[in-house]
């Protein structure tokens, strides 16, 4: 269970989860209303809420963000991501 939040910058939570953590719980219990198996994905969202959690507190903030980018390659035209910049590239703004 995570503290009840002091500052205003601290991530919003809703119930007992932060957004994101909600967000994957959402996604659970409205596919499992779709395919009518609601108690097998609500117990398989909060156990991958269990270890969304363990890898979130482990890691750097926006980790996550950091490793979709790598490994998926979401939000780059590339079919690759690669860890320098092209070599024509004189000026970075």
């Amino acid at each position: 269970m995570r503290d009840i939040p002091n500052y205003l910058d601290d991530p919003q939570q809703i119930l007992f989860w932060e957004f994101d953590e909600f967000i994957l719980m959402a996604i659970a219990f409205g596919v499992g209303i779709m395919v009518n198996y609601l108690g097998v994905l609500l117990i398989s969202g909060l156990v991958g809420i269990k270890f969304y959690r363990k890898i979130k507190d482990r890691q750097a903030n926006g980790f996550l963000i950091h490793a979709m980018y790598w490994y998926a390659g979401l939000g780059s035209s590339e079919t690759t991501p690669t860890s320098r910049p092209l070599s024509f590239i004189r000026r970075f703004f």
